[in-house]
């Protein structure tokens, strides 16, 4: 009586001192879900709401997980789309209702697969492992156990690998256990108590301490050892206050006394756990609670009160049954979801096609005016060209006419010069009459040589030096006539030879000038060659 006065005490402190803990913490959960607006920080948030409440009420676990779960396929970020869906699928597995659980740990499967994450692939593998397990499918559960710690293996070591490798041998052992291998069995559930200790994992402690007190209990059949780990793993249980754990390890201690034929001492035990299991929605906890209540009630000759609870068990039973037996009903669930996921697939695909196929055609539709531009540049720049050739020809040609008809008036100019010479020296011996006319004859070839000689050339030399003038112009304004004609000879590489006899002026006289000339233009003190200078003004 004291052992259970002292275990009701110890349980309401431990329950009111982590409820007051958890309120405080889910209001501010609830805050943020509330007043944030990154959808990241709500889904987390619910997430961890929806821890709590899964040691106290699945039915609020499951409204936060699936709270969670809008809120990440509106946002249509697959890590916290495969999150969400893994938690809803895990308050499934507490409930019990493993078609649900197996639905959604496969969806949660595909989207680890999907972005490549290996540890939400290991998670998947164990918990489905845990489902076969439980739907007595045990070769299938060894297989996903193995394919999780085959994943696991790859890992670096970690901490977050310390807290999964004690879940994985607490699960292998449990297959051993069921397939009557107690020494392996034995070996497992003792690895995933140590490794459970070393990395201060509270709840694989409390699983792993319950297994090894069953272990002792019905397949060692030593009934000191197995109380010594049942009551060890009820109290670390306690210490965190897993309501759901707590129920199983009650029930389990109520058959544990029943089994020594002490009804009495049972009791209590299977009373609170069905108390427990009701109050957070762990159907097969409660289920397993009503049937050890039976059989204690049996026990201690309250038949009708037996019949009773027996009716209970009975119930919740067929009510798990119901949701294991339809199958097809499951399957029919399951295909819908492929096919809509399918579809949803298929119209991304379909999307992706379009996008690429819209991509390739601009790509080709500016490739297309790329290389219509280059080819008009291309002819612009061959019509250019062309252009720039033909004036240059006719450069060339003007230069070469202008180049002949200079040679003309030196030649024509020479010429003068020689009959004006020539009558010059006629004129002593002619008649004195003649004398006059003569002379007047001499005058009027030298002007005509001056005048007829410079207005030609000029008219030829702007025909093809058209901005010569102009910007000799505007770099030396102070130049006189006979300078720019002068420029102009020099523009053409005329010697000075050439220039006297154009201008009727000695060689010596065309010298000066040059001279000149070169000081007007500020090349004095330069080694500026005045042809070159001259020749870049155009």
């Amino acid at each position: 009586m004291r052992f259970r006065l002292h275990y009701i005490i110890l349980l309401l402190l431990v329950g009111t001192r982590l409820m007051a803990q958890d309120k405080i913490k889910m209001d501010s959960l609830y805050l943020l879900v509330n007043t944030s607006k990154e959808d990241t920080v709500k889904i987390n948030a619910l997430l961890e709401i929806s821890q709590l409440y899964h040691h106290e009420s699945y039915q609020k676990a499951m409204e936060a997980a699936k709270q969670a779960s809008d809120i990440a396929t509106k946002s249509k970020i697959k890590a916290y789309e495969a999150k969400t869906v893994r938690a809803i699928a895990n308050v499934y597995l507490s409930m019990g209702d493993y078609k649900n659980a197996s639905i959604n740990y496969f969806n949660a499967l595909l989207y680890y697969e999907d972005i490549k994450d290996t540890l939400g692939l290991l998670a998947m593998h164990n918990n489905l492992g845990v489902i076969y397990d439980r739907l007595h499918e045990y070769d299938k559960a060894l297989d996903e156990y193995f394919k999780a710690q085959m994943l696991l293996n790859l890992q670096k070591p970690s901490a977050e690998m310390t807290f999964r490798l004690p879940t994985l041998h607490n699960n292998i052992a449990n297959i051993y256990q069921t397939q009557g291998d107690t020494s392996s069995a034995l070996q497992y559930y003792t690895s995933a108590l140590r490794l459970a200790q070393e990395s201060n994992n509270q709840p694989l402690q409390g699983t792993a301490l319950n297994n090894l007190g069953k272990l002792y209990m019905v397949d060692l059949q030593q009934p000191e050892k197995a109380i010594e780990y049942l009551l060890e793993g009820l109290k670390v249980r306690e210490a965190y206050g897993d309501k759901a754990e707590i129920a199983k390890s009650l029930v389990i201690l109520g058959n544990y006394y029943l089994r020594l034929n002490q009804p009495d001492k049972a009791e209590p035990f299977a009373k609170k756990s069905i108390a427990l299991s009701e109050e957070i929605g762990a159907m097969e906890t409660t289920m397993n609670a009503y049937l050890c209540l039976s059989e204690i009630e049996e026990a201690q000759g309250k038949l009708g009160e037996s019949l009773s609870t027996y009716k209970a068990f009975k119930a919740q039973s067929d009510s798990l049954r119901d949701m294991q037996a339809n199958r097809e009903i499951t399957r029919l669930q399951l295909q819908y979801d492929f096919d809509k996921a399918e579809k949803a697939r298929a119209e991304e695909r379909r999307q992706a096609r379009l996008r690429y196929i819209t991509i390739i055609i601009t790509l080709s539709i500016g490739l297309l005016i790329a290389i219509l531009i280059t080819v008009i540049i291309r002819s612009r720049a061959r019509q250019t060209a062309l252009l720039q050739e033909n004036l240059t020809q006719d450069v060339e040609i003007k230069n070469k006419e202008l180049t002949t008809n200079v040679m003309y008036l030196i030649r024509k100019n020479e010429l003068i010069n020689s009959v004006a010479e020539r009558l010059l020296k006629l004129q002593p011996n002619v008649l004195p009459e003649n004398y006059k006319e003569i002379h007047n004859i001499i005058l009027d070839l030298q002007r005509e040589a001056d005048n007829d000689s410079w207005a030609e050339f000029e008219l030829r030399f702007n025909q093809v030096h058209t901005d010569f003038y102009n910007k000799l112009h505007e770099l030396h304004p102070d130049l006189s006539p006979a300078d720019e004609k002068l420029c102009a000879f020099l523009r053409l590489n005329m010697s000075s030879k050439e220039i006297a006899a154009i201008t009727q002026q000695s060689v010596k006289s065309v010298e000066v000038a040059r001279a000149r000339l070169r000081k007007k233009l500020n090349l004095t003190n330069t080694t500026s060659n005045l042809v070159t200078y001259l020749s870049s003004l155009h």
